[in-house]
C-alpha cells in the first residue's frame, strides 16, 4: 500500500528531525566549548522539520515503487536530499525558524543568511551526504526493503 510508506515516511521524517536538530545543536556547543542548553534553540529544530519531513515522506513513496535499489543510486539521492535539506534548512528554514522563534523578520539578515546557508550547504556535503545515507538506509530498513 503507497499511502502506508508515505505515512511511514512523514512520521520517520519528522522524528528524525528533532534527533537531528538535537544532535547538531550538542555537538556545535561541544566544539564551541561546552553544553550550555541541552535542547538548544528551537529555530533550528523549526527550520529542518520541514525539509527532512518532506524528503523522507516523498522518500517513501520512490521506495514503495522499487524492488531492488542500486549502492550507486541510494548514494546519489543521499547526495541530493543532504545537498536539499541543508540548502532549505539553511536558508529558508533559518527565516522561517527566526521569524516565528524572535516574533519578526525585522532582526534577519536576508543576504546574509541566503548567501552564507547556500555555502554551507555545499561545504558540508562531505558530512551530510554520509549522514544521509545512513538514514536513508536505516530507512529503507524500516519500509522492509
Amino acid at each position: 500500500m503507497k499511502n502506508y510508506s508515505w505515512i511511514k515516511g512523514l512520521i520517520f521524517g519528522v522524528v528524525f528531525s528533532f534527533i537531528i536538530g538535537l544532535l547538531f545543536m550538542l555537538i556545535a556547543q561541544i566544539w564551541a566549548g561546552g553544553i550550555s542548553s541541552f535542547w538548544g534553540e528551537s529555530w533550528l529544530y523549526l527550520s529542518i522539520i520541514i525539509p527532512v519531513t518532506i524528503n523522507f515522506t516523498v522518500l517513501g513513496g520512490y521506495f514503495h515503487n522499487r524492488k531492488e535499489i542500486t549502492n550507486k543510486k541510494l548514494w546519489f539521492i543521499s547526495l541530493v536530499s543532504a545537498f536539499l535539506v541543508t540548502l532549505y534548512s539553511g536558508t529558508i528554514g533559518a527565516i522561517f525558524g527566526e521569524t516565528i522563534v524572535r516574533g519578526g523578520m525585522e532582526t534577519i539578515n536576508f543576504e546574509g543568511t541566503f548567501l552564507w546557508g547556500t555555502i554551507y550547504a555545499f561545504i558540508l556535503l562531505p558530512f551530510t551526504t554520509p549522514f544521509a545515507r545512513l538514514l536513508i538506509g536505516f530507512f529503507i530498513k524500516l519500509l522492509g526493503k
